[in-house]
């Protein structure tokens, strides 16, 4: 008789534990009852992204899960001829109304490639948090941005396109997969823009 009673305190202990969990989660607004994960489509994402598919499965590893996702991708300043030594392009991803991601790409020239990287850490990133990774004259990557710059003009002074990727608002993934995530968007950026901007140099993106 006692042993049933205990086993009939027990249930009705972990009844009680499971509905205080259950209400917990519904007043934070979390799974189950938050809002649904919105889907990142390949046909929504910029093309300043590049590969679409590719980039798609990216963002998923690297986002935050919100219930919506926006793309505003363009070309502002297109490369029209071999003459024209600019060119810019950016693509920005929202989630909730709230930018997640940052990605330009655009014309740049530096004496020293070590220069360039000062530039892009300070814009984005503190000091000492990003590491090299093969792709381009230069490339660096941390858990919250991912750059390459890389030949685009084989004549003359050698011009060349800078590609930053800032993660604004991280995912849940640890850090080595978002820095992943990081570096196969600006590897797919980085390709789009040495197309989109007629690039002649060899791009070097992937050694």
């Amino acid at each position: 008789m006692a042993s049933t009673r205990t086993k009939s305190l027990l249930a009705g202990g972990a009844a009680l534990l499971l509905c205080l969990v259950l209400g917990v989660l519904y007043a934070l607004g979390l799974p189950p009852f938050g809002d649904e994960v919105g889907d990142i489509k390949a046909s929504e994402v910029c093309g300043v992204l590049g590969r679409s598919s590719s980039s798609a499965t990216a963002l998923k590893r690297v986002l935050p899960d919100k219930s919506s996702y926006a793309f505003d991708g363009a070309v502002t300043d297109p490369r029209l001829d071999d003459m024209d030594s600019s060119y810019y392009a950016s693509c920005f991803v929202d989630g909730d109304g709230k930018q997640l991601v940052a990605v330009t790409a655009e014309m740049a020239q530096y004496d020293k490639a070590d220069e360039w990287v000062k530039d892009v850490i300070r814009n984005n990133v503190p000091a000492g948090t990003v590491k090299p990774f093969g792709a381009g004259d230069k490339a660096v990557a941390s858990d919250k941005v991912a750059a390459i710059y890389f030949p685009c003009v084989a004549r003359g002074v050698g011009q060349h396109l800078s590609v930053v990727v800032h993660l604004v608002q991280p995912g849940s993934a640890d850090s080595g997969q978002l820095r992943d995530g990081l570096i196969t968007l600006a590897r797919n950026a980085a390709l789009a823009a040495h197309r989109k901007a007629n690039c002649d140099a060899p791009p070097e993106l992937t050694h």
